[in-house]
C-alpha cells in the first residue's frame, strides 16, 4: 500500500457534512479544514468539496479506490429524479432542495451488517470506537495503525473471548453467532433476494431486529425501498404526518407513501429531525 496521486471524483450534488456526518456511516472524521477523512475498503481517503464534485487525496489507496468510493457514494444515483419523485409529497416538497446534497451511502454488505449490529443501543462515539477496535484487532493494516474492516473469514477465526477484548459487551455474542451461522457465500446469495425476503433472512441472525435489518438492507444491500425506523423517525412520522403505531404499521405507511425512494425520504427526514433537535432548524413542516 502506498500513497497515490490526488484525483477528482465527479459527483453532484454532494454535501459532505450532511452525507458523512448524519449517522449512516461510522468510519469518517471531519478535519479542521472542512475535509473528511475515512476508510473505504482498503483505502484511507481524504475528501474535499470542489467544483463539480470532490477532490480526493488518497492517503493510502488500493488499486480500486476510485471505483470503491464511487460505489460508496452512489455516484450513479440520479438525485434529480429522486427529488422530483419525493418532491410530489406535500411535506417533503417544502424543503427538499435544501437536502439535495445529502446522499445515501452504499457500504460493503458484511461491514454494514456487523456495524449496525454493534450500533444497537449505543451512541455514535461508542459505535465508532467498537468498529475501530474490531478493525484493529482483526482487519488488515492499511497504514500507521489504521485497519480495513475484517471480512467474514477474518472474523470467523475470532472467539467470543477475542471479541470481548474489543469492548463490545453483549454484542460479542451476536457477532460470534453470526459468524457461525452465515456462510462466506451467504451474502452473495442474499444479494439476489427480494427486499422482503432479504429483510426476513437478516432478522434470523443474532442481534438483528426490524431496524437493523432495514439499515443493512438500505445502507449495505442498497435497497432504496427500505425505511429504517428509530426514535427519531417515530417522532418525525408523528409530527409531520400524524402517524403512530407499531414498526410494521409505520414501515408500511412509509413504503406506500414514498415508494422506491423511501430510503432517501428516511434520510432526509432523519437529517431534519436531528437539525431541529440540535440547531432548532426545521427543513420540513407539517402539511
Amino acid at each position: 500500500m502506498r500513497a497515490k496521486s490526488i484525483f477528482r471524483l465527479r459527483v453532484e450534488p454532494i454535501d459532505l457534512d450532511a452525507t458523512l456526518g448524519c449517522g449512516q456511516a461510522f468510519r469518517w472524521r471531519r478535519d479542521p479544514d472542512g475535509s473528511w477523512t475515512g476508510v473505504v475498503g482498503h483505502s484511507i481517503l481524504r475528501l474535499s468539496a470542489s467544483r463539480g464534485g470532490l477532490t480526493v487525496d488518497p492517503i493510502a489507496a488500493s488499486p480500486c479506490a476510485k471505483k470503491d468510493l464511487s460505489t460508496y457514494l452512489r455516484v450513479s444515483d440520479d438525485i434529480a429524479s429522486v427529488q422530483r419523485s419525493l418532491g410530489r409529497d406535500g411535506v417533503l416538497s417544502r424543503g427538499i432542495l435544501q437536502v439535495s446534497g445529502l446522499r445515501l451511502v452504499k457500504m460493503d454488505e458484511w461491514e454494514c451488517l456487523i456495524s449496525y449490529v454493534l450500533a444497537t443501543y449505543a451512541n455514535i462515539p461508542r459505535i465508532k470506537a467498537m468498529i475501530d477496535s474490531v478493525a484493529t484487532a482483526f482487519g488488515d493494516e492499511i497504514l500507521d495503525g489504521v485497519h480495513a474492516f475484517p471480512n467474514i473469514n477474518d472474523l470467523r477465526e475470532a472467539s467470543t473471548e477475542d471479541l470481548n477484548r474489543c469492548g463490545l459487551g453483549y454484542r460479542a455474542v451476536y457477532l460470534r453467532s453470526i459468524c457461525e451461522v452465515l456462510e462466506p457465500r451467504g451474502l452473495d446469495r442474499m444479494k439476489r433476494l427480494s427486499y422482503a425476503d432479504l429483510r426476513d433472512e437478516l432478522k434470523e441472525l443474532s442481534g438483528v431486529g426490524d431496524k437493523v435489518a432495514d439499515c443493512v438492507a438500505l445502507f449495505g444491500f442498497g435497497r432504496l425501498e427500505a425505511f429504517p425506523i428509530d426514535v427519531w423517525m417515530k417522532r418525525a412520522l408523528s409530527r409531520l404526518y400524524g402517524v403512530t403505531g407499531s414498526y410494521a404499521k409505520l414501515s408500511e405507511f412509509a413504503r406506500l407513501r414514498f415508494g422506491c425512494f423511501a430510503g432517501y425520504a428516511q434520510e432526509y427526514m432523519f437529517y431534519n429531525e436531528r437539525s431541529l433537535a440540535t440547531a432548532g432548524r426545521c427543513i420540513f413542516s407539517e402539511e
